[in-house]
């Protein structure tokens, strides 16, 4: 899943608004962003298969961040740390650990089995990577539903929610270039662009953000 993973990230602004919405955004690909950088040095492996639908990537090895555990450990730090920056008791922590978690629940929907439980064990995915459409529709549906829910949840009104709306147009715009687009030419080469747009969907929902708030 690409990004379908923002969907988390507006569902939990809708449930939690006081959470800035580039701190959500930025934990819906936290264990994506862990992964690129673990293959990069060695420590997780990945590698291109052309005859895969709709995601070229066989996904070897990569239990710190795709295991159920790993995730849950990852979203304890998300947690500690948000809790360190925003004060104790606050439920925006809780909204961004929720976040990293929902990473393994959605890449459990559409990959090809290659997620585990814990370190070890059974490879798990339901495999809607294998349906190209199927998991286009997914990812899109999943983006434009969190998007109204979180416009209406925060009450956003009219002008401010275009910004909303056009974040959500970037995205799916996204979306169909990873879908239908030439196949990336390296594994380097996906992981740098994708590692961009991680920093980079953050970075416009904090503007979004901002002159929503302002």
């Amino acid at each position: 899943m690409f990004t379908g993973h923002y969907s988390a990230a507006f569902v939990a602004k809708a449930a939690e608004p006081r959470a800035p919405l580039w701190t959500l955004l930025l934990a819906a690909q936290l264990v994506d962003i862990l992964w690129g950088v673990f293959v990069l040095t060695g420590i997780e492996q990945a590698r291109l298969d052309p005859s895969l639908a709709s995601n070229p990537l066989d996904l070897v090895y990569m239990p710190y961040t795709h295991s159920l555990v790993g995730t849950v450990v990852w979203s304890a730090v998300a947690f500690a740390l948000v809790r360190r920056r925003l004060g104790p008791g606050t439920s925006a922590a809780l909204a961004v650990a929720v976040t990293v978690t929902s990473h393994w629940v959605l890449d459990w929907v559409v990959h090809r089995p290659d997620l585990t439980l814990g370190l070890t064990g059974t490879k798990l995915g339901l495999a809607i990577w294998n349906h190209p459409i199927a998991a286009y529709l997914l990812e899109v549906a999943l983006v434009a539903a969190s998007v109204w829910l979180c416009v209406r949840s925060c009450g956003i009104p009219g002008r401010e929610s275009r910004r909303w709306l056009g974040l959500a147009v970037v995205l799916v715009g996204l979306q169909t270039a990873t879908s239908f687009g030439p196949l990336p030419t390296s594994l380097a080469s996906m992981i740098g662009s994708a590692l961009v747009v991680y920093l980079a969907v953050p970075w416009l929902g904090s503007r979004v953000d901002e002159e929503t708030t302002t």
